[in-house]
């Protein structure tokens, strides 16, 4: 065979793997969800489940392949859990919880970027795709965690709406 013909159906067949599932609807209308923590903002379209100290959701285009959760989470257990020592920076303690999946071999970290006020922005795939997440600290070894997995890039609008709108409550 061709070896442009390979690098053809190559380049194809890792299209294909990375478009896999139904694009992002555009984001129009939006939903304040809170708990007793914090808020978020929620795009139309997630079907919503809002419980104590967390906010879990699908979206009804795909909802076995859409995850979206937020909840409260122990910064500190994080970092041990992943051998390290306590107290660490955000983007330690966010590239410790990719190091949990892929300790796991349940996900893979591509990269991060720091967000202003102090969280902590990473990307990376899931089993289930790509998966967008973010650590937001609280104070001392508490924070908020989201993350937003879909089954393509095209989703990643929604987690940069969800992100940008977290709100702690006192």
């Amino acid at each position: 065979m061709n070896r442009s013909i390979i690098v053809v159906v190559v380049f194809a067949v890792v299209v294909a793997a990375c478009s896999s599932g139904p694009a992002a609807p555009a984001i129009g209308e939006s939903q304040t969800v809170c708990n007793d923590a914090f808020c978020i903002d929620v795009p139309q379209g997630w079907v919503v489940d809002v419980g104590e100290g967390y906010v879990a959701a699908n979206h009804e285009l795909d909802g076995s392949n859409t995850f979206l959760t937020a909840g409260v989470i122990n910064l500190e257990a994080i970092v041990v859990n992943a051998g390290g020592i306590w107290p660490q920076p955000t983007a330690q303690v966010a590239r410790d919880f990719w190091k949990l999946l892929e300790d796991a071999g349940v996900g893979s970290f591509e990269r991060s970027r720091r967000v202003v006020g102090g969280a902590e922005r990473t990307w990376g795939t899931h089993e289930d795709g790509v998966m967008w997440h973010l650590v937001y600290p609280t104070g001392g070894n508490s924070g908020i965690g989201i993350e937003l997995r879909a089954p393509n890039d095209s989703w990643e609008s929604h987690a940069d709406f969800v992100f940008a709108s977290v709100e702690v409550r006192p």
